[in-house]
């Protein structure tokens, strides 16, 4: 039978590595993240730039690390792309920063609407290229020049009210 001081230091170490563990974490994870598997990498993608808007430069960033090892890749090559429904394409090359095994791109997308999106990488120029799975991604309207404005949805539709308005001295108003 274990005494209480022996029981008071299991618990003690127990919550001492609890809070050391929770102290290493990377912190929150980005808004937006998508996290995919490949045969060799395990692969991070959020957009920087939101919210993701047609016309506007979109910059993504991608963080690599080894599948079986979880060591980050540096040196590594690797391209995003997209496609809409009406064939529009826009793609470009990942960039690498000062950061360990994360690379940085932009891609401007053209029109608005659901992009299908992908990524492709490699450790070296000699490896082929591993793709991601497919994902999609909604792409506002853009923003007028010089309008800081949220959009609003409008109605495009012109047809009258069914029902009369009312008045503030509650008179209802009729529409020739």
């Amino acid at each position: 039978m274990t005494s209480p001081r022996a029981r008071l230091g299991g618990l003690l170490s127990a919550f001492v590595v609890g809070v050391l563990l929770t102290a290493c974490d990377a912190g929150p994870r980005p808004k937006n993240e998508l996290r995919f598997s490949t045969d060799s990498f395990r692969i991070r993608v959020s957009p920087e730039s939101t919210p993701t808007r047609a016309l506007e430069p979109t910059y993504w960033r991608v963080v690599v690390h080894d599948l079986k090892t979880g060591a980050p890749i540096q040196g590594g090559q690797g391209r995003i792309f997209a496609t809409n429904r009406d064939r529009k394409t826009v793609a470009n090359g990942l960039e690498e920063t000062g950061e360990l095994g994360t690379y940085r791109t932009n891609l401007m997308f053209v029109t608005a609407g659901m992009w299908a999106m992908s990524l492709q990488f490699r450790r070296d120029s000699v490896q082929n290229l591993q793709r991601t799975q497919d994902w999609t991604q909604d792409i506002l309207p853009a923003n007028e020049p010089g309008d800081f404005t949220t959009p609003k949805s409008v109605r495009t539709d012109s047809i009258p009210p069914l029902l009369p308005q009312a008045r503030p001295d509650s008179t209802p108003v009729r529409k020739p």
